[in-house]
């Protein structure tokens, strides 16, 4: 694995530039969180690396592919559970059984092994999310996108899962790119923060937290700079 490198990165929608000439470098292996406010560019950039806008400029470091969990969880209605997690895994495993016992043990993981013969219209919203970060997961990549996955979850639920997704974290140390707007998930989540601003897109502000963050809570005390100074920055209120 390697950093993901962007350099010189444009983008414009019509006459807007949301990107000139930008630089970033996200560390592989580790969670890297952007946040800022709606309509500054976090998704545009997700998109970018994962090959869904055009762009100009240099992007590297994820040529050995890119898995992505969107806001909305994009799985097939129409087929199961099971099925879903299936068709990532077919072009890579031929034998039908290795398969399933990838399928079964990320079920299994992230406790929705009973979901797996159900449709998403016979589940909860976070089973569905927890769906989605099985597939994220069992699909071949080194890099993992994350588009706000956890913004229509209660509270309860955006912890649990963000502790489940750092679990898988330390078993496949993907390089994670996580896109959000509200600050304690980026204080739960966080090896690196970035917060974009202005438009053009700016980084305003960069840091790392050292603690490792399976073992930390929203009251460490380590943890009240960095979310002053995150408060300071961003002028919507957290909605986590």
């Amino acid at each position: 694995m390697s950093n993901v490198v962007i350099k010189d990165l444009n983008v414009k929608y019509d006459d807007k530039v949301i990107f000139d000439s930008f630089n970033i470098e996200f560390e592989e292996g580790k969670v890297n969180v952007i946040l800022g406010s709606s309509g500054v560019g976090k998704t545009t950039i997700l998109n970018c690396i994962a090959g869904i806008l055009p762009y100009s400029g240099d992007i590297k470091g994820h040529e050995a592919g890119v898995s992505y969990i969107f806001q909305k969880d994009r799985l097939i209605p129409s087929i199961t559970i099971y099925k879903n997690l299936d068709l990532v895994l077919k072009a890579i495993i031929k034998d039908k059984k290795e398969r399933k016992d990838k399928i079964q043990k990320m079920l299994q993981i992230l406790e929705i092994e009973d979901c797996a013969k159900k449709y998403t219209t016979e589940m909860s919203g976070g089973q569905i999310q927890r769906a989605a970060i099985a597939r994220a997961f069992l699909y071949p990549s080194n890099v993992l996108l994350l588009d706000e996955p956890f913004k229509a979850l209660d509270t309860s639920l955006k912890s649990k899962l963000i502790k489940v997704l750092l679990e898988l974290h330390r078993e496949e140390r993907k390089t994670v790119i996580f896109v959000t707007h509200a600050i304690d998930e980026c204080l739960l989540s966080a090896d690196n923060i970035f917060v974009f601003a202005n438009n053009p897109v700016e980084v305003i502000y960069k840091t790392k937290i050292e603690k490792d963050a399976m073992f930390r809570t929203l009251l460490d005390l380590e943890l009240d700079g960095v979310r002053k100074e995150l408060l300071s920055l961003i002028s919507k209120e957290p909605e986590f």
